[in-house]
């Protein structure tokens, strides 16, 4: 029998109201053991409880995992869980609140006008709030400066130089060429010397390291709700032969879609990165299920646009990995007659074919 849920304040908090109706959510799947939640979803027990605790915004990955545990619709959650993000970032203004609403739909992200380099520098700060960064994090996502440096020049200890602004853009994930010249726009408005080294900086990065290949997002996301739907089965614990077809099908025309962008963007990949994604591709041949880390890896230079969209297809394929893990190692009780499985198709057809979204 599931844990009672903890009652939550009466009130029109919005963010109690978005955990008092995951709770509602829960209550409607007939109140799922948080371990069977854990299982289902591939994230801890701990993070589910906080997600529907009412003190402190849950991530999006957190979100869409707690859903479809509980066999709701993410995309119905999605407008919602957006509003809250915002709200909690404390944005200085409705531009710069309608300019991330916009980064989210198109990957684009133009700053807003601002009158000093320090209202610039709130911006940036709003910026790793809304990606939920510690200045440690951004350290590691952008390695070109430690996290005390990040923190004195978002505090205004230090001066904002057009290389620090650089790192700061890519460890919040705004990756396209047509973003960052915008932000050194802005930046040249308070320090013109900076300004043009912020335009020295770009002109020595080939297009192809800042532009994926043309991925088809209707694809892509139509794949994603086949993967979604599938794991969906198993959480309903209907495991069938044909369930666990439909499930490697689409797992498979997943990656083919992503390997396919990755190919034609033409990316000269780190050489950890290089052997990562031949790792990945070896696997493929041999009809085995890659390591997820390796997935993971690889997914955001397949589609370095869409961070929200990009936890999905992650998530979903490693637990659609996992899953297909333990029903080629005879783990799950599978029902009925044994169907056939083909083998994944050679890495030549990536770069000739495209896989269908059924």
């Amino acid at each position: 029998m599931a844990r009672p849920m903890k009652q939550l304040p009466q009130g029109n908090d919005p963010l109690v109201a978005f955990a008092r109706d995951l709770q509602a959510l829960r209550k409607k799947a007939g109140d799922p053991p948080l371990a069977m939640m854990a299982e289902h979803s591939g994230l801890s027990a701990a993070t589910l409880s906080n997600a529907h605790a009412g003190k402190k915004l849950p991530t999006w990955a957190t979100v869409n995992g707690y859903v479809l545990a509980c066999g709701g619709d993410p995309e119905e959650w999605s407008t919602r869980w957006e509003s809250l993000r915002l709200a909690a970032a404390g944005l200085p203004g409705d531009l710069f609140r309608e300019a991330l609403r916009r980064w989210e739909r198109t990957g684009i992200l133009t700053p807003p006008q601002v009158v000093d380099e320090g209202e610039l520098r709130e911006l940036l700060k709003t910026l790793l709030d809304f990606n939920g960064l510690s200045h440690r994090t951004l350290a590691k996502q952008a390695p070109g400066y430690s996290h005390v440096t990040y923190g004195a020049v978002l505090r205004g200890a230090r001066p904002l130089k057009a290389k620090i602004l650089y790192q700061i853009l890519i460890g919040c994930g705004v990756h396209s060429l047509r973003s960052q010249e915008a932000w050194f726009h802005l930046l040249s408005s308070f320090s013109w010397r900076e300004g043009v080294e912020g335009g020295k900086l770009l002109a020595r990065v080939e297009q192809p390291f800042r532009y994926a290949g043309d991925i088809d997002m209707k694809m892509l996301k139509a794949i994603l709700k086949r993967l979604e739907r599938g794991r969906g089965l198993f959480a309903a614990d209907i495991v069938s032969y044909d369930s666990i077809n439909a499930l490697r099908t689409a797992y498979e025309d997943m990656l083919a879609l992503l390997l396919t962008s990755l190919e034609r963007s033409h990316i000269q990949l780190p050489h950890k990165l290089g052997h990562t994604f031949s790792r990945v591709v070896a696997e493929l041949r041999n009809s085995s299920i890659p390591n997820p880390a390796a997935i993971a890896a690889l997914v955001p230079l397949a589609m370095p646009f869409h961070p929200r969209l990009r936890t999905r297809v992650v998530m979903a394929l490693k637990n659609a990995g996992e899953l297909l893990r333990k029903a080629d190692s005879g783990e799950l009780s599978i029902r009925g007659v044994a169907g056939l499985r083909l083998p994944l198709p050679p890495l030549a057809s990536f770069q000739r074919t495209a896989p269908t979204a059924s």
